[in-house]
């Protein structure tokens, strides 16, 4: 059952990943593991929602240095001829083999359990959204201010409620490190 509820974290689906975890405690509420990665989970995806919505809770003076600094590296970096750069809003749900999106990391949600590494971004739009990357030794992961390349990024939306908080935000995903351009 543990492997199962891993799997739908892994594959970002959040509401299963819940149902499962929630269904494996109802049947032995003493599965300690099961109940530190509920957790683990629901916070990381409360803690991401409320980053997303607040763009990181940054001032507006730091976000404008952020975005100085991706719109000049946006306008010299272009990982591949084989692909165009673009905002988050021209990305669509799922896979993008033609795009490639520069983003800049303004705050971070550090993994618990077999959560993914989540950095919060903002395009070269303002707009703002979670990356989870899969895979990574958190202290090789990408730090505030760090401008991000990802060719090819699978897009989602979350949309949970967690007890009495809705928690809607866009995602991307890398499934690794080696996916991504710091």
């Amino acid at each position: 059952s543990s492997g199962i509820n891993a799997e739908y974290g892994y594959l970002d689906d959040y509401r299963n990943a819940i149902s499962y975890f929630t269904e494996a405690l109802a049947i032995d509420p003493r599965f300690s593991d099961c109940q530190k990665e509920l957790e683990g989970l629901k916070d990381q995806i409360v803690k991401t929602h409320s980053l997303v919505v607040n763009k990181g809770k940054l001032k507006a003076k730091k976000v404008g240095v952020l975005m100085k600094n991706l719109k000049e590296k946006s306008c010299s970096q272009n990982p591949t001829t084989q692909v165009t750069m673009v905002p988050f809003d021209d990305l669509e749900n799922g896979p993008n083999k033609d795009k490639a999106i520069n983003c800049v990391l303004v705050s971070s949600v550090v993994p618990v359990g077999q959560t993914p590494f989540v950095c919060i971004c903002l395009d070269t739009q303002y707009t703002c959204f979670a990356v989870n990357i899969y895979n990574i030794d958190t202290g090789k992961a990408p730090k505030l201010g760090d401008i991000l390349t990802i060719p090819f990024p699978q897009r989602s939306t979350v949309d949970i409620i967690l007890g009495t908080e809705e928690c809607s935000f866009n995602m991307l995903r890398v499934d690794s490190p080696l996916q991504l351009m710091v």
